[in-house]
């Protein structure tokens, strides 16, 4: 069953980080919510405050390594996706500044053709 559970919270983080591609925005804010929810069912499930779920110290170190090297990956990811779409809107503004440079240059051309009638 543990097995299973980590199977599917994979997929979760998979699918995540593909809508993360599309939609960084939205993403952000499911991932809240989700955080945010789980927060409030583990205060509710230890019968602590909010603070006292989050600052609770139950986690072996293992767990612990665990949920750091998760969080590490996670953001390695976001900070490549950041990279890579900043490098693809570069090469969109180059070949639409290309683009306006060719249709400004044939403009040119087609209005000397008229006007020299």
């Amino acid at each position: 069953m543990v097995n299973m559970k980590g199977f599917c919270l994979i997929a979760i983080a998979v699918a995540m980080l593909m809508f993360y591609q599309k939609e960084p925005f939205y993403t952000v804010i499911i991932i809240g919510i989700g955080v945010v929810i789980y927060f409030v069912y583990k205060a509710k499930k230890n019968g602590n405050g909010l603070l006292g779920a989050f600052f609770s110290g139950n986690q072996s170190p293992q767990d612990s390594r665990l949920d750091d090297l998760i969080a590490l990956m996670m953001l390695q990811q976001l900070s490549s996706t950041n990279s890579q779409s900043s490098n693809a809107t570069q090469q969109i503004s180059e070949q639409a500044r290309k683009r306006r440079e060719a249709i400004d240059k044939t403009q040119k051309e087609v209005l000397d053709l008229l006007s020299s009638d």
